[in-house]
């Protein structure tokens, strides 16, 4: 059995592991660093009664949401210059609507600040009262926390690279394609066609590129902040459910103390067990619909960025390095996304399934009658809470959903592509 000692030094690297107080088996200066915990922090500065981060994260929000709509008047107002082909404006159409869906994701955590701050308790390491749980905890918490801290700064960084090439992608483009006695609208982040002429547009561009950069950014953020946060606890769950598992598999096998303390250690591992459903009940309840809109929207990119590739290919137009670079990118951290959802919420449903085959391993054989009758209910009540996120009633997001995302995606794309070449027969 690990000492306290241990454990404060093994988890509680540095000071800013500590949640109220307590040692965490989470690396909460990367939320921190993304400005997450100051805006569930419900000791944060106030104005007036409002928070002051969510306050003025929720009015970035709501410019964006003025600048997408502004944006999207260009589809149904004739505008100077030539139309910017199906492709691109299927791909402004998309990007505007992931904005959008974007920020609704963001609006989502911030209003659910209290059920998610409650829901740090379950990264503490005496979360788990039972003392049998000490040395379980300390080595799955840290090596669940090494994992989740690296992937989500791994995909942190490549949405930075992402992000950083579509910025620099004007500038290249409107030197490439400048050419003498030419009045054309300057190439921008996204293009979005907002209902200005094109004198206006040119002369305010640096206006109009930072009111992209906004959209861009609120994108870019808002899949952080949704990686950071179901990562890590999805992590942190799977790795409670584990903990929780070996406890029962180990039960039994070296008996101490008298039969009323053995049974009070089996039933605090039961009331473990129960304090981790309803925490991940409360997690599945806010991150329910974030997820579905996530998976959807980032389904939709993956189709038309998909598409956008192969027009690339097919087409006989010369196109500038970054602009590839910049989809393919986008591609690769789509589909990395996806795929990252889909597998951790699988693992879920598997470590909480495990939890049976732990009451099943325990001495089981070497009790009386009263203890089997015991775990015989408490078998019977983890087989009653099959609680798993899902789709819809028949769907669950699992690995095989992502599989089906994919073929989907692919046969969409045939599909178009086929579309694309019968208008250019005719």
């Amino acid at each position: 059995m690990f000492s306290c000692d241990f454990i404060n030094r093994t988890v509680n690297m540095n000071s800013e592991n500590l949640f109220n107080g307590g040692s965490v088996a989470f690396n909460l200066s990367t939320y921190k660093q993304l400005g997450y915990y100051q805006l569930l922090d419900p000791k944060g500065p106030h104005i007036y009664g409002y928070h002051l981060y969510r306050t003025i994260l929720k009015i970035f929000l709501l410019i964006v949401q003025f600048i997408t709509i502004f944006g999207v008047m260009g589809f149904f107002i004739e505008m100077e210059d030539t139309d910017p082909g199906k492709s691109n404006s299927f791909e402004l159409i998309i990007i505007l609507t992931n904005c959008s869906l974007s920020s609704l994701k963001i609006y989502t955590l911030i209003s659910n600040s209290k059920i998610i701050w409650d829901l740090f308790d379950l990264t503490r390491i005496d979360f788990l009262r039972c003392s049998r749980h000490s040395k379980l905890i300390t080595k799955n918490f840290v090596k669940r926390c090494k994992k989740s801290t690296t992937i989500t700064k791994w995909i942190a960084r490549s949405f930075l690279v992402g992000l950083i090439l579509w910025l620099m992608g004007p500038f290249i483009a409107n030197e490439e394609h400048t050419e003498p006695n030419t009045v054309h609208r300057h190439k921008n982040i996204i293009n979005i066609k907002f209902p200005v002429t094109m004198k206006t547009y040119n002369n305010y561009y640096f206006v109009f590129y930072l009111m992209e950069v906004a959209v861009g950014f609120c994108i870019v953020y808002g899949s952080v902040l949704i990686d950071a946060y179901l990562m890590s606890f999805c992590w942190i769950i799977s790795a409670q459910y584990q903990s929780v598992t070996k406890a029962f598999a180990t039960f039994g096998y070296n008996k101490q103390g008298s039969p009323k303390d053995i049974y009070k250690d089996f039933k605090s591992i039961i009331i473990d067990h129960q304090n981790i459903y309803l925490k991940m009940k409360s997690f599945y309840a806010v991150v329910r619909p974030i997820t579905l809109i996530h998976v959807f929207a980032y389904s939709c990119s993956l189709i038309m960025y998909a598409y956008v590739i192969v027009t690339i290919f097919n087409s006989k137009e010369l196109f500038i390095i970054a602009e590839i670079m910049k989809i393919v990118m986008t591609v690769s951290n789509v589909t990395m996304e996806v795929f990252i959802f889909c597998y951790l919420f699988e693992l879920i449903d598997n470590k909480k399934e495990d939890v049976n085959f732990g009451l099943y391993s325990c001495n089981w054989t070497g009790m009386d009658i009263k203890f089997k009758q015991l775990l015989l209910m408490s078998m019977k009540m983890n087989n009653a809470n099959r609680f798993k996120l899902k789709a819809s009633p028949d769907v669950t997001i699992n690995r095989p959903f992502f599989a089906n995302v994919i073929h989907t995606c692919f046969k969409i794309v045939s599909v178009l592509i086929q579309t694309q070449s019968i208008d250019l027969l005719n």
